[in-house]
């Protein structure tokens, strides 16, 4: 080994090592930074999928609503029913409201009594645990004068990531109203339904359906 020859000192390695951190740190912070972006980008567009999916399929169904003068009888039972409900008081306050209606939008099942005609609804349910509300669907398939609008069908969960529904009605599109009965309407239908939607995101969506008049 050459006399002049010689190792690292301690302020070298030390000095290195400290580099070697340094470069470490920024790295690992340029990923996180990364990955957070990515992180929120995703909820995002999982937000948007989720309203955009709920406010097609609730505005279609709307579009298409279909009820019979209350008046007529021999009838199967038909209904546009929405039903203003609030959550909370004050500032807190959030729209909880509930939507049924009779729709032309069935896909008949194969080998079934169904018509292109069934009724579904919207409505919130409080979680078991009482931590907060579900979205909730009710769909009857088969209508019969046997079983009254309104009742019976089959309910299930659809998210809990809904903190507010409103709904509003309007025959003109000037006054609105944050209810709607067919039973008490000259015409069941209302003209313009408007649709608000806020999700736990804070984001909010709103959109305004036409309903055809059959």
């Amino acid at each position: 080994m050459s006399r002049n020859s010689r190792g690292f000192t301690l302020i070298e390695v030390l000095l290195a090592v400290s580099i070697l951190a340094f470069i470490v740190s920024v790295v690992y912070m340029s990923f996180s930074t990364t990955g957070r972006s990515v992180e929120q980008a995703e909820a995002i567009r999982d937000s948007t999928d989720l309203a955009r999916t709920l406010l097609i399929k609730m505005s279609d169904e709307i579009a298409n609503a279909y009820v019979v003068p209350y008046n007529t009888t021999n009838v199967i039972p038909t209904i546009f029913f929405g039903k203003k409900d609030d959550v909370g008081t004050g500032n807190e306050a959030l729209r909880h409201d509930s939507l049924s209606l009779t729709t032309l939008t069935n896909w008949r099942r194969f080998n079934s009594k169904e018509t292109d005609l069934w009724e579904v609804g919207y409505f919130f349910k409080e979680k078991a645990d009482g931590t907060g509300y579900v979205l909730m669907r009710r769909e009857k398939r088969e209508l019969s004068k046997d079983v009254p609008a309104l009742e019976g069908g089959i309910e299930y969960e659809i998210t809990d990531k809904v903190v507010s529904l409103q709904f509003r009605y309007s025959s003109d599109g000037t006054t609105w109203y944050d209810e709607w009965d067919s039973k008490t309407k000259s015409n069941p239908y209302p003209r313009i339904v408007e649709l608000g939607l806020k999700l736990e995101s804070e984001e909010t969506y709103t959109m305004r359906v036409g309903v055809r008049q059959f």
